[in-house]
């Protein structure tokens, strides 16, 4: 549970100026109206000629002030995500009907605030390259922002996180990410959803997104690093919408080192984006939709280099000598009797495949990397009265992914955590409402909802024994339970299978992580003076476990019978280890 500063604003838009006539004097209730890609808001200026308006969507605005006697003025601005900006009218005497308008519209100078940062708009947003269509991959042309190695690189399937940059030297995971105004920081323990972020919409879902480096206002709060404030698009007066389909595929790739000198032909590798969306009106000037879809399929293709035992070796026999552990005496002929072969490691042994190569790396394969993602945005704006504005956004992503290893199936611990089968589910909910008591008090109301699991485990177990079949007294607990323990053979299964049957370290593992917020703030103008007052409440659940060996971890060194596999064989572990599990 965690308190924080207000953060309601800062994906909005914010305009102040004050209103004067030609000598300099001030004018107090004089009408502006800002009128850009929704309803028009209207107010009037206070005693000291200053006028507010609050909680604008980033895009193009005509802003008009008028009052009686004099001549109305207009002017076309560009407001961007959490700007403050100011614009300011000198009246001339003249009719009603009269009207000076400056031609042209400009992005305001930032003159009411104090911080540095740096605007995407949705122009940079969409048609910037983008190698898998990431929006935070473009965090790394902000400056003073680096680019942080566990980043997500071309297909999604790295063993990286997403989103995590480098800012002035802070640690990735120290930024605060923001999406529509709330908290969308990830809480997981060791990022296990592969991003710093809970929900990420698609590219085109991003109306733009803005990157505070320093200093920070009041409102943002919480981390040392960059402040990012993502604006999602929202609906209308006018339809607008997009479709598209991003592929490609490996005809124009070369084949890898190892695939060419194992005459294996090229691996696949096919990488297809598509989607479409749309917005627009509802009821005009009262209501808006906006709706969006991503789908992104990708198959690539993986070698996998490793050493198994030979057929003799399988079968106890050696070429050097091998010692009965027993007598103390060398077996005769450097062969172990099959009568002393331990049967649970003969039976995993005989899932294990024959070489298929020469050399010392005697075994090869291919396989297939796969990594699907579905993603849904819509978006829902209502103008209720000319004081009330109400706004619902739900966004839900399903990522499922899949790293194979040497082997797979339950002999598949030829690797880290990050492989095996993941599957990533994010769902995210926010409702705001903007209140007009005045022309000087402004309240914004958010309330926030959203979770994330992501479970990572071995796939699929039901190609092969489960673990239970084949080692006695294996662990039964249903969170932990339907593989073999991780088995470790000095001197096999090395190269890029890192040295490693059965379960690998750190799998299975699961997060589950649910955030709860409401946030509220007020605007106040009191004279030529702005004031901004709120607070943020938090309420945060995370259930993980990601803990190394929750099936066992055996390890066979050459302690025993001078060979590893002897060791194997014979049953006789060096290393033991297992991790107790616990639900609280």
């Amino acid at each position: 549970m965690a308190a924080g500063e207000a953060q309601a604003q800062v994906d909005r838009a914010t305009l102040t100026g004050t209103v004067k006539d030609s000598t300099g004097a001030v004018v107090p209730g004089a009408t502006v109206t800002v009128t850009g890609p929704q309803a028009p808001t209207a107010t009037t200026t206070n005693a000291e000629g200053t006028y507010l308006v609050v909680s604008l969507v980033p895009g193009r605005y005509v802003v008009v002030a008028e009052m009686s006697g004099f001549q109305k003025a207009s002017r076309t601005v560009i407001l961007e995500t959490g700007q403050k900006g100011r614009v300011d009218f000198a009246l001339g005497v003249g009719g009603a009907t009269e009207t000076v308008t400056v031609q042209g519209e400009v992005r305001l100078l930032n003159t009411e605030q104090s911080s540095l940062g740096t605007v995407m708009d949705q122009g940079k947003v969409a048609n910037l390259p983008l190698a898998i269509r990431n929006w935070d991959d473009l965090l790394a042309l902000v400056p003073g922002v680096q680019g942080d190695r566990f980043t997500e690189q071309g297909g999604g399937t790295s063993f990286g996180r997403t989103g995590g940059v480098n800012v002035h030297g802070v640690r990735a995971i120290q930024n605060n990410f923001l999406l529509d105004g709330v908290d969308n920081n990830s809480i997981s323990e060791n990022v296990q959803e592969l991003t710093t972020q809970v929900s990420r919409p698609s590219v085109d879902a991003i109306q733009e997104f803005k990157v505070v480096t320093s200093p920070y206002s009041a409102e943002y709060g919480r981390s040392p690093g960059a402040a990012i404030s993502v604006s999602t698009k929202s609906g209308t007066n006018d339809f607008h919408g997009t479709a598209y389909d991003f592929y490609r595929n490996e005809s124009l790739d070369s084949n890898d080192f190892f695939s060419k000198r194992a005459h294996v032909a090229k691996p696949p590798n096919k990488q297809n984006q598509f989607g479409a969306n749309l917005g627009g009106p509802i009821s005009k000037d009262k209501a808006y939709f906006f709706a969006d879809y991503e789908g992104t399929r990708i198959t690539r293709g993986v070698t996998r280099i490793t050493n198994v035992p030979t057929a003799d070796q399988r079968n106890g026999i050696f070429t050097t000598a091998v010692k009965d552990p027993l007598t103390g005496a060398n077996f005769p002929n450097n062969t172990i009797p099959s009568s002393r072969f331990d049967p649970t490691a003969k039976a995993i042994l005989d899932l294990v495949p024959l070489p298929n190569q020469p050399g010392a790396n005697n075994f090869l394969r291919i396989a297939d990397i796969t990594d699907n993602n579905d993603r849904l945005l819509t978006r829902l704006d209502l103008h209720l009265s000319p004081n009330d504005n109400v706004f619902a956004r739900y966004i839900y992503s399903n990522r499922k992914r899949n790293i194979p290893g040497a082997f797979g199936g339950i002999l598949d611990g030829t690797g880290t955590s990050a492989f095996g089968n993941q599957t990533i589910k994010t769902n995210g909910t926010v409702a705001g409402w903007t209140r007009i008591f005045s022309p000087t008090v402004v309240n914004e109301l958010r309330f926030n909802w959203q979770q994330a699991t992501s479970d990572a485990h071995q796939q699929p177990f039901g190609q092969q024994p489960s673990g239970a079949a084949l080692v006695r007294n294996s662990i039964t607990d249903p969170i932990v339970a339907g593989g073999l323990p991780g088995i470790t053979i000095d001197t096999f299964f090395g190269g890029s299978g890192l040295g490693r049957l059965g379960s690998p370290d750190f799998l299975p593992k699961f997060q589950h992580t649910r955030q709860l917020e409401l946030l509220d703030s007020v605007s106040w103008l009191k004279g030529k003076h702005a004031f901004k007052l709120g607070g943020d409440f938090i309420l945060m659940k995370n259930q993980f476990m990601d803990v190394p060996a929750t099936r066992g971890a055996l390890r066979f060194r050459n302690r025993f019978t001078g060979q590893a596999l002897g060791d194997y064989l014979l049953g006789y572990t060096s290393d033991f280890m297992l991790s107790n599990v616990y639900s609280v």
